[in-house]
């Protein structure tokens, strides 16, 4: 006959609590699984239409994107750009850069990257960095005083600028990191109007 040993309560926990430990690397899995993916935003690589509701019949460049979006670059002022996000059902919704990131003279410089997620065998994205280009100091225009980096979420329910991060404030991956965030990150607030002649702080 077999002879069974019984185990006492405690070792029986500790193996119970052994079986369900998280499998070591599972959160570096979980992270992997979001990636980056850039579109560019050129004026060679877009095409350039014109915005038939505006009297002024303003051109914007519409750009490629990932995950049924795309992007509409286009005037915001005088000197100013920033960027509208057409989702799948070409609703726009615009990022308002002239008044989340600078409300100075500005362009977007570089590539768009989006951070996206793979959920269910489909490519989601979650969110948008961009880089922008801003001329702050009125007395010389031309010159770029700060470029800034710009990321917005891209939730089904919300889609708006939740970060404005200043040249060298933050690592790349400090920036991918908050990215990754920016569902469960509030909208940012806008910049303080204008004031003086001299280059903006940061």
């Amino acid at each position: 006959m077999r002879r069974f040993v019984a185990i006492p309560a405690c070792l029986s926990m500790l193996l119970l609590a052994a079986c369900t430990a998280s499998v070591p690397g599972a959160d570096q899995a979980a992270k992997a699984s979001i990636e980056s993916l850039r579109t560019p935003l050129d004026a060679g690589s877009c095409e350039k239409k014109i915005d038939e509701s505006d009297p002024d019949s303003t051109p914007y460049l519409l750009c490629p994107g990932t995950g049924g979006f795309t992007l509409k670059v286009r005037s915001v002022g005088s000197g100013r750009k920033s960027v509208d996000v057409v989702d799948a059902a070409q609703q726009a919704h615009p990022l308002n850069l002239q008044e989340v990131i600078t409300r100075s003279m500005s362009n977007l410089t570089g590539d768009a990257e989006w951070r996206v997620a793979s959920r269910d065998g489909k490519q989601v994205p979650l969110a948008l960095i961009l880089h922008v280009q801003a001329r702050e100091n009125s007395e010389d225009p031309e010159t770029v005083t700060n470029t800034y980096t710009a990321v917005a979420r891209l939730s089904p329910d919300s889609v708006c600028v939740t970060d404005r991060i200043p040249p060298e404030a933050k690592t790349p991956g400090q920036i991918l990191t908050i990215a990754d965030s920016a569902e469960t990150r509030a909208c940012a607030p806008p910049q303080p109007p204008l004031s003086g002649n001299g280059p903006a702080q940061p």
